[in-house]
């Protein structure tokens, strides 16, 4: 079997978890349980943002947790097939992981896959005992110390699906020291390493810079040199192993959250707003005396709120020139499919009357 080439750059060699499977399609939340970890200071790579290091929160899909109800409400509105468990180290909060597991395997059913990525600082017996028995279906570790490595035969005999999911980090010795986790992986009879794009963000940028590595030519966040160094240590996993290896880019990230917008917006539309291709709503907005807006609804549909008219973005486009007549104003708006709505794009009146005007000239 060759190297898979997917799209938006990733590759995979012999296949994928279900976990990344279901991560592609969207299908699985994000549940961060604690921003506790012992380690930052020991990986200069982490991603995690400073406003959660060191915090005791929890957080779904990026929205704070206050209730149990709040992870089963986001899991249902974008139908979710699974969750993947984050931190900070989530092994330092064991009990609390178990917990989650069970409330979503009671909701949806055994099937709800359900990983956790784990530095495995917490990791023995007793937390792998606590784990199963709550049904977590699968451990990613993260960690170059030989020592920690061995706590993977543990999760083996516990029953675990087991692999590594690492940064894929240019240069020597971390090249190597990826061949020789995926060796060990091999001999010990785990199932994959997963491999991820290196990335600046805020909370790393400068130690990375110090570190030597530079962006990417065509990318804001990517490191120089990962993909190359993520294809060789596949083309190693092919080579010399049985194991499963994939490399998720930078970009497949962002894919991802819009995947997850996707199914979400599909739940959370109300009447007068459109799921995009995106992952995104788009609705039509008019504002104006409220007799006219009072006129629209009634010919037209839509909803009236704070003194604006809300309307299906088709019908929008469709009486833009009737709104401009009225002497009206009108926006298509384009949100996020969050609580919030945060505004993405506004498309005035003016624009799409023109864009329309260049339609009916071709």
């Amino acid at each position: 079997m060759t190297m898979e080439e997917l799209p938006l750059g990733a590759l995979r060699v012999r296949g994928w978890s279900r976990g990344c499977g279901l991560c592609w399609e969207g299908a699985k939340v994000v549940l961060f349980v604690t921003g506790k970890c012992p380690l930052y200071e020991s990986c200069p790579y982490c991603t995690i943002s400073e406003w959660r290091r060191d915090k005791d929160l929890v957080l779904v899909d990026e929205n704070p947790v206050s209730s149990d109800e709040d992870v089963i409400r986001e899991a249902e509105l974008i139908s979710a097939l699974g969750a993947g468990i984050t931190g900070g180290e989530p092994s330092l909060v064991v009990d609390k992981v178990a917990r989650y597991v069970r409330i979503l395997k009671d909701r949806f059913g055994e099937s709800f896959h359900t990983h956790m990525y784990t530095n495995a600082v917490r990791i023995d017996e007793r937390s792998l005992s606590v784990l199963r028995d709550a049904g977590l279906d699968e451990i990613r570790f993260h960690s170059w110390d030989r020592r920690i490595w061995e706590k993977m035969v543990l999760a083996l005999d516990e029953g675990f699906i087991v692999g590594a999911e690492m940064p894929s980090i240019p240069g020597e010795p971390w090249v190597s020291k990826l061949k020789e986790l995926a060796s060990y992986l091999d001999r010990i009879g785990a199932s994959f390493i997963n491999l991820n794009e290196l990335e600046f963000t805020p909370s790393n940028r400068n130690r990375l810079l110090k570190m030597g590595f530079k962006p990417k030519m065509d990318s804001e966040v990517a490191v120089r040199g990962s993909a190359e160094a993520a294809r060789e240590v596949l083309e190693f996993v092919e080579r010399e192993t049985g194991i499963m290896g994939y490399y998720c880019p930078a970009l497949q990230k962002e894919y991802q959250v819009r995947m997850r917008w996707a199914r979400r917006a599909k739940n959370v539309a109300k009447e007068y707003e459109e799921p995009t291709d995106e992952g995104t709503l788009i609705y039509g907005e008019i504002e104006g005396p409220e007799e006219a807006l009072l006129y629209l609804s009634t010919k037209y549909g839509g909803t009236i709120s704070g003194g604006k008219l809300l309307i299906d973005p088709y019908i929008f486009q469709e009486i833009a020139k009737e709104v401009r007549e009225l002497g009206l104003n009108g926006r298509l708006v384009e949100v996020m499919p969050t609580d919030d709505r945060k505004v993405l794009q506004i498309f005035p009146l003016n624009f799409i009357l023109r864009e329309m005007r260049r339609s009916e000239g071709d």
